[in-house]
């Protein structure tokens, strides 16, 4: 099974495109699943696996449940164990998939948490007017005026943004290419920015990359997160509100606008419109609200 998985993690990361994050995750889900095998059987060979029974797999993933894995992350090792399977089918390493014989639970997906419109102003107004400052405000103007994922505005090199246009070309999710507009206020800022760039680290690491730490290094995810929590704190707001609250304002604000929920997928880089359709959710818990707020017999 291990020779079986180094196949399945090389066939997502070089065909299938996945993220490097989603591999890792992949991975750790799948070394669990044949330590398992090897402690309970002593055997992790392809035979033993293929006559799993459901009883058996149960005692897996209550094992999992058990470590306090929330139910996103039992979810994600069913997937993978699943996937690990079919591959091995289609390859003629495996001949059924045990996991056939069990139902996977239907997902619950819980409806976004959004930034409101006054609390993302009192973010821009917080940062400070040097050169860090400037380029936290940046940041936040991209997070909420493009919706992009930190992964993707933390990877934006200068040479893929139009500021004259307004538009920016991201690398998402697969490696996979999108066109992305830019507000105005966005560019402005990071016009602001650049400039200041240019005069305090005229020689950055990496010249082409857009959002540089201190250090002139390019700022990481973790880094991106860290100083919206800064700001979050320094604003006394009571809730938190990470880089993927941003994201899921600007689709929400876009369909609350009118915009067709096609073009919204495409601007958030989503492969499935499924994915996008749980903002029309939001919308629609928000025209509820005012509803039954306005209406005499609501």
């Amino acid at each position: 099974m291990r020779n079986l998985l180094g196949k399945y993690l090389c066939y997502l990361e070089k065909e299938r495109g996945v993220s490097l994050h989603t591999v890792r995750a992949y991975t750790a889900d799948l070394e669990s699943f044949i330590t398992w095998m090897e402690s309970t059987f002593h055997d992790s060979g392809i035979d033993r696996a293929t006559t799993l029974s459901p009883s058996e797999l149960r005692t897996f993933w209550a094992q999992r449940h058990a470590q306090s894995l929330c139910q996103a992350s039992l979810r994600r090792a069913r997937s993978a164990v699943r996937g690990l399977f079919r591959f091995g089918i289609r390859r003629g390493f495996l001949h059924n998939n045990p996991l056939d014989a069990i139902d996977t639970p239907r997902a619950h997906r819980p409806l976004p948490r959004l930034a409101a419109e006054n609390e993302v102003g009192a973010l821009l107004m917080a940062p400070a007017p040097d050169l860090t400052g400037r380029r936290d405000k940046a940041i936040i103007e991209v997070l909420y005026g493009s919706g992009l994922r930190v992964a993707e505005l933390a990877s934006l090199r200068i040479s893929n943004i139009d500021l004259e246009k307004g538009m920016g070309r991201v690398t998402g999710k697969g490696a996979k290419e999108r066109l992305v507009p830019i507000t105005p206020a966005a560019c402005t800022a990071i016009r602001t920015y650049l400039e200041l760039r240019q005069a305090e680290i005229p020689d950055p690491a990496i010249p082409d990359h857009l959002f540089l730490n201190k250090f002139g290094s390019p700022l990481s995810t973790r880094g991106v997160a860290r100083l919206l929590d800064k700001y979050v704190r320094q604003t006394g707001m009571l809730r938190k509100i990470n880089p993927h609250a941003l994201r899921h304002s600007f689709a929400t604000v876009l369909l609350d606008g009118g915009a067709d929920l096609r073009a919204v997928q495409e601007m958030l880089g989503h492969a499935s419109l499924s994915t996008t359709q749980i903002y029309t959710h939001v919308s629609r818990e928000k025209l509820k609200r005012v509803y039954r707020k306005a209406h005499p017999r609501a």
